[in-house]
């Protein structure tokens, strides 16, 4: 009987860059351009990236609730910029 090798999830058990210990596992949708940043901001690691980038969130305030009306003002400013 061939017996099968346990492997962990790539970066299982390591700890993180920034010392955070209190993390939870999820799956997001992120367009390239977003995940580009964020990956930047990380330093090529998208976790840290998207913590740190909540960080920047909290620390300049800017962290209000999704708005469409803000939305499509930034949509209609990346057409107009075209």
């Amino acid at each position: 009987m061939e017996e099968k090798i346990r492997r962990r999830a790539p970066g299982a058990g390591k700890p993180t860059t920034d010392g955070v210990t209190e993390l939870d596992r999820r799956n997001v949708m992120i367009d390239p351009s977003g995940l580009e940043i964020l990956e930047k901001i990380g330093g090529g690691n998208l976790s840290l990236g998207v913590r740190e980038a909540a960080r920047r969130l909290k620390e300049s305030g800017d962290t209000a609730k999704f708005s469409k009306k803000r939305h499509a003002g930034r949509q209609k400013g990346l057409q107009t910029s075209n």
